[in-house]
């Protein structure tokens, strides 16, 4: 698998998930949003084809201090702002086992390349239901409130489990 930024030789018609504005978002805006740097698109596709199988997107975000960890809140409440990541989509083609993993794990590594590079606390992501939520939380996602679907996880867990993967 190959996952590399966006480019106008990826073939995006025949990409669908469950979701719709999801698919939607990559076939008729990813590209235009992505040139103009107001989110960095990622594709997933075989080395030896341009169909997009999977796709997530990055963009930067300040949350609330109290609203993500005690820790976040020491840290950060002097500007009362905590830097993170935005994980603002991640989907797979409908029928494509394995390439959700494969972007998450891409998702985690750029962003602690970013982390590196820019200061950010943590990577966050709205999960689209309850369900999803629960997958999220198995790769050490927390909730920002209980029961809630905005989630977080501090990237130094990232980086510390990238460094003893």
């Amino acid at each position: 698998m190959v996952i590399e930024p966006l480019t106008r030789e990826h073939e995006r018609g025949a990409f669908s998930c469950e979701v719709e504005t999801i698919t939607n978002f990559l076939k008729n805006n990813a590209r235009r949003d992505h040139d103009a740097y107001k989110v960095r698109v990622f594709i997933a596709r075989k080395p030896e084809a341009r169909e997009v199988l999977g796709f997530y997107s990055l963009v930067l975000t300040a949350l609330t201090p109290a609203e993500v960890s005690r820790e976040a809140e020491e840290k950060f409440s002097r500007v009362n702002a905590t830097p993170a990541i935005y994980l603002a989509m991640i989907a797979r083609k409908t029928g494509t086992d394995g390439v959700g993993e494969q972007l998450i794990q891409d998702a985690f590594e750029r962003a602690a390349l970013i982390s590196e590079h820019a200061g950010a606390y943590a990577l966050a992501l709205d999960a689209l239901n309850e369900r999803v939520a629960q997958i999220y939380e198995e790769y050490g996602f927390e909730r920002f409130i209980e029961g809630d679907l905005k989630m977080f996880i501090p990237l130094k867990t990232i980086r510390d489990a990238l460094k003893s993967a």
